[in-house]
């Protein structure tokens, strides 16, 4: 299959920053031949409307849902699937059997490593019975809240990732509050140690195949300026020192950062990944590296990494099917910044695709 055009499906593939698009611009960026097809559950979902084939399917908690993707996969002859989407990643994990059997090759790392990475109290705690150092991270508790007094600290959904629901507390008070907050909406919150300084923060992509035949990394120092790449920015009533709290949109400086590098190998041979991890990480001011969340899936700034010459999907999709072992990538200094496009869609465009 080495020239032969490869028929790639992206779910989850949706409007600026959404996963599903962002692995689609890093593929449209790749010098091997791909015809590119998308999905998604919302008729409203930009990249339907960038490539002809584009699907609307049912969400991925749908019972419907894998009938469906097999389906289409079968109709065009899919060679690879790649979710787009935490729901849809953890489905198609589950079921990538189902795709072997039809001769789908999904791009995933197995159920069980995407589980322990989603759920944050599971993952930081076996990380440090391996002597990797991460932040002190607990399950909420309202009389735990009263013995702590080292502040501030990081609230967030136990399950999950990303920077949704992600809160700075900076008292006991906040932290009440925040916690409560997030239980009232159906969260098991916990509580981190906040870490290091916001000018320090790392993402670090790593690619982990057969246990380690396949092993390349890189990293990006984010820069963590401006509204997009922000969540939340607050001065410490208490000492002053201002405080950053990144988002989903990743942006920043690229270089080769080696110690960074093998890090994120070593933790990806830890977990015992066998796909794209994204590791999210500070270092302390001894210079020390902590580990604060890894993503079992493509980074949101796969795209950003592509247009220096690290193409992860490419990378992965080339070895899955023909054994592709690329050369190290030497990354060239410099940023990546990210922007907003508009793009108009007619009222007869959404109808063809309802």
């Amino acid at each position: 299959m080495m020239n032969a055009k490869i028929n790639v499906l992206i779910t989850g593939a949706g409007g600026g920053g959404s996963l599903g698009r962002e692995i689609m611009k890093a593929l449209l960026h790749s010098k091997n031949n791909y015809n590119i097809f998308v999905t998604n559950s919302s008729v409203l979902s930009l990249a339907l409307f960038e490539t002809k084939n584009s699907f609307v399917i049912p969400n991925a908690s749908s019972p419907e849902y894998t009938k469906k993707l097999i389906s289409i996969c079968k109709t065009n002859k899919i060679d690879v699937v790649i979710g787009g989407s935490e729901p849809e990643i953890q489905v198609l994990a589950d079921n990538s059997t189902i795709f072997t059997e039809n001769n789908i090759q999904v791009i995933s790392n197995p159920s069980n490593v995407i589980k322990t990475c989603s759920d944050k109290l599971e993952l930081i705690n076996y990380l440090s019975s391996k002597s990797i150092k991460c932040p002190k991270t607990y399950s909420f508790d309202i009389n735990l809240t009263d013995k702590i007094d080292t502040f501030p600290l990081i609230i967030k959904p136990r399950k999950g990732s990303g920077s949704r629901n992600v809160f700075l507390c900076h008292d006991k008070e906040e932290a009440l509050f925040f916690g409560n907050y997030l239980k009232k909406y159906g969260h098991e919150p916990v509580f981190q140690e906040h870490i290091g300084n916001h000018s320090e923060e790392y993402t670090i992509g790593v690619l982990y195949a057969d246990q380690g035949k396949l092993s390349v990394s890189i990293t990006m120092k984010r820069v963590l300026e401006g509204s997009l790449s922000t969540r939340q920015i607050s001065i410490s009533p208490y000492s002053g020192k201002k405080f950053v709290v990144s988002s989903d949109v990743s942006q920043g400086y690229f270089n080769n950062f080696p110690d960074l590098c093998r890090f994120g190998e070593k933790i990806a041979k830890t977990i015992n990944a066998d796909g794209p991890i994204n590791i999210q990480c500070r270092k302390d001011e001894d210079g020390q590296i902590l580990v604060f969340e890894i993503n079992p899936r493509f980074s949101g700034s796969v795209a950003s990494r592509s247009l220096i010459g690290h193409n992860e999907p490419d990378i992965l999709i080339q070895y899955k099917l023909n054994h592709v072992i690329p050369e190290t990538n030497k990354s060239i200094p410099g940023y990546v910044m990210k922007d907003f496009n508009e793009k108009f869609i007619s009222l007869s465009d959404v109808q063809k695709k309802s």
